[in-house]
Parts: C-alpha cells; structure tokens; sequence
C-alpha cells in the first residue's frame, strides 16, 4: 500500500475556517513547565500507579458481536495488544488525552488497524464553524507529511473534561493536575533527606574558640587544620582538640526530622488522584477478607478508565463493546469448585472442562 492510499481518507489541507482550541504548543492545557509528564514518572508512586492501571485494563480483552473487535484485539501490525492497549491507558493518565487515528480502506468500509500518536505529535485541534466537526492536525516524526484527520478518523481518548471554555470541553484532564501541590512538597522532602543523609556521612561542624576575637585569617586557618586533619589519609582517624576549642556537629532540627518521617501522606494523595486504593501501591492487607475488599474496589475504580475507551470506540467505529478482565486459573478452578458444590454440574464434567482448559 501506497503513501497515498494509506491516507486516503485524510486530507492533507487545513481547514479554512473554524476556531483553534489549544495545541498549539506541545500540550498546553496541562502545565507540563509544573509537572511533566516524564518527570512524574521519576516518582516511584505515580510509576506504580500507572504501571498498575494501564496494565491491567491491557490486560482485558475486548468482547463484541462485530467483526471490530478483531483489530481492537490485534490493533497493530508491530505492536502486541498489550503494549499497545497499556501505552493508550497510560497517556490517558499522564496527559489526560491519548489519540488514535483510525486506519481504514481506502473505501472506508473496512478496519485495517489503529496507531497511537505521541502526544506532541497532535500540534493543534480546530473545531470548525457551528461545531460541525474537530479537525486534528497531526505532524508525524517520519516522512509522512503533516495530515489533517477529522473526528471521525481519530479516537480521541479522554479523562475529565470540565468547564465552560473550548479548552475544557475537548480536552481532558489528568490525575496529575491534582498533585502538583503535593509532589512538589513531597520533592522538597526529598532534596532535603538527600542532603541529610549526605551530611550524615560528611557532617556539618561549628568549631567555637570561646575566648578568642578572631580575624577571617585566624578563622580561615583554624578551619582549613580542621579540613586537613579529618580528610584524605586523616580520614577517620580521632579529632584532637586544645582546651581552647569545642566542636559542634550541625544535624537536622527535630521538627524537620518529625516531618520527614510522616511526609507519608503522599501516596495516600496519589492513589486518592488516580482512584485507586492506596493497599494497592504498598500491598497492604490486614486479612484475607480486606485484601478480596480492596481488590472489589480497585476492579470498579477500573471501570472509569475502561468506560473512557469503550464510549469512544462505540461513538467512531458504531459499535458496542465491552472490556472485560481474562480470569485467572485460580478463579476458574473456584467457579467450577462452587458449580460442582451447588450440584449444577458434576464432578466429571467439571474435571472434564479443567482439563480442556489447561488447567489441571
């Protein structure tokens, strides 16, 4: 296939009339200058959170009577339906949006497959005059030229879109807006147990001479001896100090150590912004019956990220489908075990399926 039938169903002009709703440099509706996206990936909670969530809902697979759902199981020719699924959620998350285009024949009547854009890659969207339609203006990395895809062309994936402006209403919302306070209290903490630990193992001193007025030459003297006497080959070995002087080794207050031992609250903020229960980044769990808890709610937090994907698939390509998590053996061998307890099936029978299934 041709460079030109590929994009056939795209046109390679801007649209001549219509509004300009943001994009126009990098993503400006999320103060990335704030957090970015990759810096927040740095924080080892919000990489967990992310890497939890995206994961599992690629995990599930997509149900439907249409023959759709072969390429939402297989959406890409390089690229399994894991990473593929799990990169979309994960943007979604991070940026708030994550946009698709819709690969189709060149006589529009059949799916050929799906290609997940970066998020820079999506310079500007325009909504043309009378909100007929939403225009994205796509500049790729390779030697595609710059292309123009209207709405039904792009799934555009999204998160919370709130307010009254044409920003708000066609954008959406990541979690991390809601963190910025906190991560950046929580990198302050940071930067400060670093130089704690660091001055832990090189400590700051106070040399007082009590009953001397010293110049910065007699100060500059004392302290280079100091210098001299506790590093290199001296490192280590005793501090010999006259009677004249005392030494004061400078620590971390008391209340700023306090505080950095409960600057915990973080992760509970975390789990809060992204929905989910702060066991499930520190696998905590009380009982068996807290655990089963804990997993009933992170399932239905799920449902808001899987609804975000199913609704747009259902509005650009016509069509229901339905996400649903692939059950472990565990849980299979648990359904079949409650069948063969209720008498709905037999004993046999139920062995019978489990071997079909690889399980025992």
């Amino acid at each position: 296939m041709g460079l030109k039938d590929f994009f056939t169903r795209s046109s390679t002009r801007a649209p001549t009339t219509g509004m300009i709703v943001g994009r126009l440099y990098g993503n400006t509706i999320i103060p990335t200058g704030v957090l970015s996206a990759s810096n927040a990936m740095t924080n080892s909670d919000i990489y967990s959170a992310v890497s939890l969530i995206s994961s599992d809902v690629a995990s599930m697979q997509f149900t439907s009577d249409s023959n759709v759902v072969n390429v939402l199981n297989k959406p890409h020719k390089f690229i399994n339906s894991f990473n593929f699924w799990q990169s979309v959620v994960a943007q979604m998350l991070l940026y708030g949006n994550a946009y698709v285009t819709i690969n189709k024949s060149p006589d529009g009547n059949s799916l050929l497959g799906l290609e997940l854009l970066q998020d820079y890659q999506v310079s500007s969207i325009t909504v043309e005059d009378g909100s007929t339609d939403i225009t994205y203006d796509v500049k790729y990395d390779d030697n595609r030229p710059e292309t123009y895809y209207s709405s039904s062309e792009m799934l555009h994936f999204k998160l919370i879109t709130v307010g009254s402006d044409e920003n708000n209403r066609f954008f959406g919302s990541s979690p991390l807006l809601s963190l910025v306070p906190e991560l950046s209290i929580q990198g302050l903490s940071n930067e400060l147990t670093k130089s704690t630990l660091k001055n832990g193992i090189n400590p700051g001193v106070a040399i007082k001479v009590p009953e001397a007025q010293l110049d910065k030459g007699a100060k500059d003297t004392i302290r280079d001896g100091f210098i001299d006497s506790t590093t290199g080959e001296n490192s280590g070995k005793p501090i010999v100090l006259d009677a004249s002087a005392d030494l004061d080794i400078l620590g971390i207050s008391p209340e700023v150590a306090s505080f950095l031992e409960n600057v915990n609250w973080t992760k509970t903020q975390i789990s809060k912004a992204f929905g989910i229960n702060e066991a499930m980044l520190n696998g905590d769990g009380d009982s068996q019956s807290s655990i089963q808890m804990v997993q009933e709610q992170y399932q239905k937090s799920l449902m808001r990220y899987k609804n975000a994907i199913q609704y747009e698939i259902a509005l650009k390509l016509d069509t229901n489908v339905n996400l649903a998590s692939v059950p472990t053996d565990d849980v299979i061998l648990t359904r079949y075990q409650n069948l063969v307890s209720n008498q709905i099936v037999s004993p046999e029978d139920a062995n019978s399926e489990l071997k079909k299934k690889g399980i025992i």
